[in-house]
């Protein structure tokens, strides 16, 4: 009974760790990108850009890692695992260069990552292992 149970509601210790694991994926990405801009010709217009594709990315994977394996509400489990994603984001950067960004641009970056960490539980509410 019990593993029917964990099959259909992810606990919130799988999913910090899932969390944590879209953490270095976004790390990997980063470094690649950085390596791409350092030895290619990409301009640096492809900077912010290519840390939102990053990102969003990220989120999507910690939202599809965190709703995979449950029977329903991947959408919910994806937007709440966004939302975290995207709070940790700017707390992190809080912590790193001591002031946060409060502004409109702000809360779009969050309502997209909300949105992709929504696309990804409902991908990974309907992978197959």
């Amino acid at each position: 009974m019990k593993a029917s149970a964990e099959k259909r509601a992810p606990g919130i210790g799988r999913c910090l760790v899932n969390l944590a694991t879209a953490y270095a994926v976004t790390v990997v990405l980063v470094m690649l990108f950085a390596l791409l801009l350092c030895y290619t010709d990409i301009g640096e217009e492809w900077v912010s850009r290519g840390a939102r594709i990053i990102t969003l990315f990220s989120v999507a994977l910690a939202g599809a890692l965190c709703a995979s394996g449950g029977r329903r509400g991947g959408w919910l489990i994806g937007g709440i695992s966004g939302a975290l994603y995207m709070v940790a984001l700017y707390a992190l950067g809080y912590i790193i260069f001591g002031e946060i960004e409060l502004s409109a641009v702000s809360a779009l970056r969050v309502l997209y990552g909300l949105l992709a960490g929504v696309v990804g539980g409902i991908i990974g509410i309907n992978m197959k292992k």
